[in-house]
């Protein structure tokens, strides 16, 4: 074997034989396209080295092969299909969601691959989404896609469709609309007096599930999202001071044992499901299904104002009961609620008005360790330890009310939904995306929806 290599590969004058070799190159590896609609691939340059040979091609895709989010060296895993063997590729995929591509050519004396990651869309796979809702609890969801490069760079504008309902659910109505979630491929709105969850698919907005839990639940009227359990599940707070627990994929609500005889007062969004009673001072968080973790006694001698979570500390903003004037800021976490060490906790008498209540909406920025929140109709910046601001770091402008506080996924954004009562325009919200860094406004969009609910940044699944 390796004389007959070495004949082969030699290239001198006793008769060694020149190979032509192939390379393929390409200005971009990952290439996106619509379900239903014809890719064309058509910029690569194949060439070889030495004589030119007759070619074949073969496009084919599977499955990513991926571990711990990174792609595998070869790609792609389980069966190829073949879609071409055309030297340029043109076909429409009906499939959705990630692949690898790969292009196999072959002069009969080498064989050259090229892999491609290849996402396969519908129009609405990814952008940002508001949820409003009319005077009558009606919702509305409005949308603006994310650009691709190619799109960019032909001169295509972002803009918000604002019937999305209309578009892709026409003979359906959500009704009283109050929170909305994305979790992996699904996309959740709550409706409160239907108890119901609007359950779609996040790439199409489709509604597949949409039952009413109403009868189940007479008292139940669901609020809001609070968070992702361990075991996959998502927690709900509703209004009859309840939390439960609804399983996305099987469409069911569920009352657990844990919390079957607990009063809640609030969910604190986002990080793990924690409920809080204010009565009592106290937090809970489901260990399994049939027990709790609480906080017990250990802040009983607060009044506890407000919760935020920053990563996966908790936040607790309150003040003292045997010395109400005076405000109290530490950090626990969820997995035992324990007592703050002095290191993470202050305790002082504010100079003037504390500018924060329960009805603040907060968000926990984590890269930053801050909180932005809202505090009559402004949004203030905390950063821990510091006492509270007296002063907001994002006014809105006159006329226009603060209804919906939110992060992108990267929390490098953050989401301002507001609403202008007065305002001559059919739809009378509007969003404003602030940089979470220096609190600057990076972008408005007006009149984009009814009042706004939510504000997300919907991800490609």
């Amino acid at each position: 074997m390796m004389g007959i290599y070495s004949c082969y590969d030699d290239d001198s004058t006793l008769g060694r034989k020149d190979i032509a070799k192939i390379s393929i190159s390409a200005d971009r590896d990952t290439l996106t396209t619509s379900f239903g609609e014809e890719l064309v691939v058509d910029h690569l340059k194949v060439e070889q080295s030495g004589k030119e040979l007759p070619l074949t091609y073969e496009w084919a895709y599977g499955d990513l092969s991926i571990a711990s989010g990174t792609i595998k060296p070869y790609p792609i895993k389980d069966t190829l299909h073949v879609v071409s063997t055309d030297p340029e590729l043109k076909y429409a995929f009906r499939k959705l969601g990630t692949f690898g591509l790969r292009l196999k050519v072959d002069n009969g004396e080498t064989t050259e691959f090229k892999y491609f990651v290849l996402q396969i869309d519908t129009e609405f796979s990814e952008g940002i989404t508001m949820l409003s809702k009319d005077s009558n609890g009606k919702g509305r969801l409005s949308f603006m896609k994310t650009l691709t490069r190619e799109e960019i760079s032909a001169g295509k504008v972002p803009y918000f469709q604002t019937d999305i309902m209309e578009v892709c659910n026409p003979n359906m109505e959500m009704k009283d609309v109050t929170d909305m979630i994305q979790h992996k491929g699904r996309l959740m709105v709550s409706s409160g007096s239907d108890t119901r969850i609007y359950n779609m698919d996040s790439r199409s907005f489709s509604i597949e599930m949409a039952t009413s839990f109403a009868e189940r639940f007479p008292d139940a009227s669901i609020e809001r999202f609070i968070g992702i359990s361990s075991q996959d599940n998502m927690h709900v707070y509703s209004s009859n001071r309840r939390a439960y627990v609804y399983e996305a994929n099987l469409d069911e609500l569920l009352a657990l044992d844990a919390f079957a005889d607990l009063d809640v007062d609030a969910g604190v969004p986002y990080n793990k499901p924690a409920f809080v009673n204010y009565e009592n001072s106290t937090f809970y968080i489901a260990s399994t299904s049939k027990y709790i973790v609480t906080s017990g006694s250990n802040f009983v001698n607060l009044d506890i104002i407000q919760t935020c979570f920053i990563g996966t500390n908790l936040y607790i903003f309150a003040t003292l009961k045997d010395n109400p004037s005076k405000m109290y800021i530490g950090r626990t976490s969820t997995s035992s609620f324990a007592v703050p060490s002095t290191a993470y906790k202050l305790e002082y008498e504010p100079d003037g008005e504390v500018c924060l209540d329960r009805n603040s909406v907060m968000v926990g920025v984590k890269d930053l360790t801050c909180v932005y929140y809202t505090y009559k109709n402004a949004i203030y910046r905390y950063k821990p330890f510091e006492k509270l601001p007296t002063q907001p770091v994002i006014t809105v402008p006159a006329g226009m009310e603060i209804k919906s506080l939110s992060l992108d996924p990267d929390q490098d954004n953050l989401y301002v939904g507001v609403y202008e009562k007065d305002s001559p325009e059919t739809l009378k919200g509007s969003l404003y995306i602030y940089d979470t860094e220096n609190s600057r406004l990076v972008e408005s969009y007006k009149n984009i929806g009814e009042e706004p609910v939510m504000v997300i940044y919907k991800e490609r699944m």
